[in-house]
């Protein structure tokens, strides 16, 4: 019973450990993408998708486009990271969690000005435990809504399941 409980124990500390990783995730994002916050959070050959924003592969990579996207494209944002669904493999080396975004930011516009925007979707995101520290190893990023706040409708990008 003992060996259960400590089992059941060290699998609610990894999914803690990977609830702390994605809100650091998203203060280093908040951080106009910060380097050094932004480095800690992923394994080297780490990969990062959004068909809306773009994809990256290796953790360097990941950081300059991340911290691109941060300053450029949405210079203001404020990530809210929800209602995680964290899976840990029974190694208790690597996992898999969905969750969700919603953001305020301000977008660039083609003019420079910027727009108060809403943004929301889900991500669906591996991990890797590596020298006792979760990382991510992959992240997709799937947007439902993507929208000037002061539209009279909220603009959505076609699904991925719309095709």
């Amino acid at each position: 019973m003992s060996q259960d409980i400590e089992k059941r124990l060290k699998r609610m500390e990894d999914i803690e450990d990977i609830k702390q990783l994605i809100a650091r995730y998203a203060k280093a994002a908040d951080h106009n993408g910060d380097p050094k916050m932004m480095v800690a959070c992923f394994t080297e050959d780490a990969v990062w998708n959004c068909k809306e924003v773009g994809g990256w592969s290796g953790r360097d990579a990941i950081v300059e486009g991340l911290r691109e996207t941060s300053t450029v494209t949405l210079p203001w944002a404020l990530h809210y990271m929800t209602q995680p669904i964290i899976t840990v493999a029974a190694d208790g080396q690597t996992a898999e969690g969905e969750y969700y975004l919603w953001e305020l930011a301000k977008a660039t516009q083609e003019d420079g000005s910027t727009e108060d925007t809403w943004i929301g979707g889900w991500y669906e995101s591996q991990f890797r435990k590596e020298n006792g520290t979760w990382l991510f190893n992959h992240i997709e990023l799937f947007l439902k809504l993507m929208s000037g706040a002061s539209q009279p409708q909220w603009e959505t990008p076609i699904a991925p399941w719309q095709g």
